[in-house]
């Protein structure tokens, strides 16, 4: 039973440090939006630059959507770590078992997503290269 606490309890500690992560890009992408929004509503937007807003909008809503997704995914995986720690602690190993094979599933579907958003910060970044080469004025 020490054992199985033990192999358990190695995934503990990740959990948190994974949603201290996902917090930081929440917070980083939450300042972005309103950076982007201060600048739209205080300037007047040109009509060239109306669909490269349009776009950057679009991708900050799919990572905004992403990024919850990915923190309750990891804030469930970790209740259920907890729970599979105290399932293993009184004895019920096959329900911690379990416990434990569905908080590494939806681990994995975090780090899957996250790793879908990463993808959708790297477009957003590629509109803004594109951007840089278009104005060449330095």
């Amino acid at each position: 039973m020490q054992q199985d606490i033990l192999i358990i309890g190695v995934l503990f500690p990740a959990i948190p440090l994974m949603m201290v992560n996902f917090g930081n890009r929440y917070t980083v992408l939450a300042n972005l939006i309103r950076h982007l929004h201060d600048e739209v509503i205080r300037d007047n937007v040109s009509s060239t630059d109306v669909e490269r807003f349009l776009l950057q909008i679009n991708r900050l809503r799919d990572r905004l959507r992403l990024i919850g997704i990915i923190q309750s995914c990891a804030a469930i995986a970790f209740v259920l770590v907890l729970a599979a720690m105290i399932a293993a602690y009184f004895g019920h190993m096959v329900v911690a078992r379990w416990l434990f094979l569905d908080s590494i599933f939806l681990l994995m579907g975090s780090m899957l997503l996250f790793t879908r958003e990463i993808q959708i910060a790297n477009t957003a970044l590629d509109v803004h290269l594109s951007d840089l080469a278009a104005h060449q004025e330095w």
